[in-house]
């Protein structure tokens, strides 16, 4: 009996957790989250902290732990890509850094910021990927998207395509063609 009441007392703290944090992020906006946990990210990395805790507790404080990997991955991946530092503000600055404007305008579009020669532009497909993904977490941690001012739609269960049509074809293409590399 004693398990049961337990575990009735934990479904029951996870229900108001929920609750607590659905009512706190209805009036977040992920991109003041997102912009603030890329503050914390370069702080974490500059001052030689471990990033993933750091990062994650920072995000904790708006209900939003689950996106550390999601964000420190996407921006590692940025630097890699991109080949330069990612410039963030001052953690107390309002103005936005050219780099966190277009990070918050690529995970909109899920599109790689506009540059003139990646230097590893093989990272362009992986980059899409993440950024689609961070997306995806911050609508399902936060309830709201990238660029979305009202009430999330009341299909939360809708699916989520990870391509658009054409990205679809392009891929299957590509997977064919390695196939027959491979097969030879």
């Amino acid at each position: 009996m004693t398990g049961n009441t337990e575990q009735g007392d934990f479904r029951e703290e996870i229900t108001l957790s929920r609750v607590a944090v659905s009512s706190f992020t209805a009036s977040t906006v992920p991109e003041a989250i997102i912009v603030d946990a890329v503050r914390c990210w370069r702080d974490a990395l500059d001052s030689q902290f471990p990033v993933l805790p750091t990062l994650f507790a920072r995000l904790e404080t708006n209900g939003a732990g689950f996106l550390a990997p999601a964000i420190a991955a996407l921006l590692a991946l940025h630097e890699a890509w991109s080949g330069h530092r990612f410039q963030a503000g001052d953690r107390a600055a309002s103005a936005l850094t050219t780099d966190e404007s277009q990070l918050l305008d690529s995970l909109e579009t899920t599109t790689p910021p506009p540059t003139a020669i990646p230097l590893r532009p093989g990272l362009t497909g992986p980059l899409r990927i993440a950024l689609r993904s961070t997306r995806i977490l911050v609508r399902r941690v936060l309830g709201r998207d990238i660029g979305e001012w009202e009430a999330p739609p009341a299909a939360e269960d809708a699916p989520m395509f990870f391509a658009r049509d054409e990205e679809a074809a392009e891929m299957r293409d590509g997977y064919t063609v390695r196939q027959a590399q491979d097969a030879a």
